[in-house]
């Protein structure tokens, strides 16, 4: 038989690095070399039927494993291999020096145990012992799973999209649930995408063990691949699956979106019918799970009649249902002047900013049924180009007619409007805004528009159909939000961030990179900072944050001069030491007090509680002293 080796050593180091930064290993103060990790002077290997132990002897690192069954940092394993073979394990160690490995150890198995191949899993994703079976892209909503097409997007913050911020991604369709499902889309995978036709083929036999054979269709002939594959499921409730030779099927135009296509890839669902795979995003965009799904060949051939039917009915998706507004001729009249509210008989809209478009998508899940948005404001993405400066022109003016009818005036265009049964219906077409990339382009245009969301004197959601579901319903709209305009009643100024002063506290202040660091705040709602009230800070496109500090006087003995300047992941994302070559970057009055500022480029408007903000001065080299104690005075205000 074949060696099984689920990835080369090169492959497996790539994968590594690609994995884990630093911060997840000890380095402790031992030096390896690839001589020193060697079976059994590193580590040992029991094998016990078909079960094989591994423990680590290294000392003051983490032990980096590369097995049959996938990756693992633990110092002792216990592999399960039910099939005969001959196998390897490699170890690796992270040291100040890099990441280490030794040569291959190499075993064999000589029995087949198929006693470990009991969960259910195993017959659910292959068919059985001496079977096989094939996936292919999901094409249409069968009644199963949370899905109506190929793919579809998690919030890594809150995998189960229900405000409970859970970021474990568990096996099981109760335990997570998108947060967008966009069916077919024609700048994603469009229904006539030669992807579709293609597939993924799973066998357990006695012979030649667990064969993968993955066929993607790409428009040119395609690639056939003849693999193997590994299903680690030791923690029931995080199954994942590895593949060699070949890997976990996907579509062209995500090659360079997720990094890691072939190793301990997440499986979230298998039931006979349905198959969900689970990968992280890693490209600029930022991470994100991107749930592929896949449901079997007797799904396709029989137009999901197998499915049983007490078990489509119990996760049937619900209908689309559009909110309804009672008294909406009114509401879009009313405003709201020095705390008294008044309805009057004419209102300008202008387009909302910080969200200026959405896709509104109906989540069918039967414990969700809601209208969920998908941007929530990021257009960093290349799917969601940010809007140029010309939104601010814009301007939508309806008045009542004295015979009870409606005029509009947009721009250049001006006529009659209807307002009923929740819509807005105008003589002609008009376009509220266009955004545009290298990419794609946006257009928020139409005669008629459904409104989605009403907040009288605030903020009107307007969309057109986006999408439909495989019954004609509309299961998505491509929205603008539209602002009341405010009447102004007197002078605004900028915007004063309230700060605690707790500047010392252990993780507020640090060094890092030969600087000193003052956090604002560090990465969701259990981080800390300066901020009071982190998730309240919103810097708008064009914005500014300006930070003011003053140091104690005598606390530091500087040497020399240092610079200074506000560093974070999405506006700059230039950390030490290139951020103080920036414009930005200032120099510190180490006797006096420091403006520093940073202003917000993006195109939309920056957060900062899932990422962070913090002041950066340069010190090794320029000061010495207790930098806990150097901040007399820190103000922050945005304008």
């Amino acid at each position: 038989m074949k060696l099984k080796k689920i990835y080369t050593m090169m492959a497996g180091a790539a994968m590594m690095l690609a994995a884990c930064s630093p911060d997840d290993f000890d380095f402790g103060a031992a030096q390896y070399s690839s001589d020193d990790l060697k079976c059994p002077d590193a580590y040992t290997v029991t094998i016990d039927g078909n079960y094989v132990t591994l423990e680590s002897k290294l000392k003051g690192c983490t032990p980096l494993w590369v097995t049959p069954n996938g990756r693992s940092q633990e110092q002792k394993l216990t592999l399960g291999l039910p099939f005969a073979g001959d196998y390897e394990v490699t170890l690796g160690a992270e040291t100040r020096a890099g990441v280490v490995y030794g040569e291959p150890y190499q075993f064999s198995i000589s029995q087949n145990d198929f006693a470990q191949l009991s969960d259910e899993i195993w017959a659910n994703l292959a068919g059985g012992v001496g079977k096989s079976k094939k996936w292919v892209p999901c094409n249409a909503n069968y009644g199963v799973g949370r899905c109506s097409g190929p793919v579809m997007y998690g919030n890594p913050d809150d995998v189960k999209n229900d405000g409970s911020n859970s970021t474990d991604m568990m096996f099981g369709s109760a335990n997570w649930a998108p947060n967008w499902d966009p069916g077919f889309q024609s700048w994603l995978i469009p229904a006539d995408d030669p992807y579709m036709s293609s597939y993924m083929e799973f066998g357990l036999d006695a012979q030649n063990g667990c064969t993968a054979k993955v066929f993607r269709n790409d428009g040119n002939g395609g690639t056939l691949m003849n693999g193997k594959f590994n299903l680690n499921v030791s923690d029931k409730t995080h199954p994942v699956i590895s593949f060699s030779d070949c890997y976990s099927l996907h579509n062209a135009a995500f090659d360079e979106v997720c990094s890691n296509y072939t190793q301990d890839v997440k499986i979230i669902e298998c039931t006979p019918y349905l198959l969900q795979i689970a990968t992280m995003r890693t490209n600029s965009e930022g991470p994100w799970w991107i749930i592929w799904n896949f449901v079997s060949q007797e799904v396709i051939d029989t137009n999901g009649e197998c499915i049983p039917k007490e078990e489509s009915g119990l996760i049937e998706k619900t209908e689309p249902e559009l909110p309804t507004f009672s008294n909406l001729t009114t509401d879009l009249f009313t405003t709201e002047i020095n705390g008294v509210t008044y309805v009057g008989n004419q209102m300008t809209f202008i387009i909302n900013d910080e969200t200026p478009y959405d896709w509104m998508w109906w989540n069918g899940s039967p414990a969700v049924s809601k209208w969920e948005n998908v941007a929530n404001g990021d257009y960093t993405t290349n799917w969601a180009p940010a809007c140029g400066d010309e939104i601010g022109d814009f301007e939508l003016v309806i008045s009542r007619a004295s015979d009870g009818s409606y005029n509009y005036e947009c721009g250049e265009k001006s006529g009659k409007v209807t307002i009923a049964d929740d819509k807005l219906t105008f003589d002609d077409e008009i376009t509220i805004l266009t955004a545009s990339n290298d990419t794609r382009t946006v257009t928020v245009t139409g005669k008629e528009f459904t409104v989605l969301a009403c907040e009288p004197g605030e903020s009107v959601t307007i969309g057109v159909p986006s999408s439909n579901d495989e019954n004609g319903n509309i299961d998505s709209y491509l929205c603008a939000t539209l602002n009341f305009k405010k009447i102004e009643t007197g002078a605004t100024g900028p915007t004063v961030v309230p700060l605690n002063n707790n500047y010392g506290d252990e993780g507020i202040s640090w060094t890092e990179n030969g600087c000193v660091r003052l956090g604002f705040h560090h990465y969701g709602d259990g981080g800390i900072g300066i901020f009071k009230d982190a998730a309240s800070v919103k810097l708008k496109k064009n914005q500014t944050i300006k930070v003011t500090f003053k140091l104690k006087p005598g606390v530091i003995t500087w040497s020399k001069t240092p610079k200074c300047a506000l560093i974070d992941n999405n506006i700059k994302k230039t950390w030490e030491p290139g951020c103080f070559d920036l414009a930005d970057a200032v120099t510190v009055n180490v006797d006096g007090e420091t403006t520093v500022t940073l202003t917000n480029t993006t195109g939309a408007t920056q957060k900062f509680t899932s990422t962070c903000l913090d002041l950066s001065i340069q010190f090794d080299g320029y000061g010495e002293g207790d930098y806990t104690d150097m901040f007399e005075s820190v103000t922050c205000v945005i304008e």
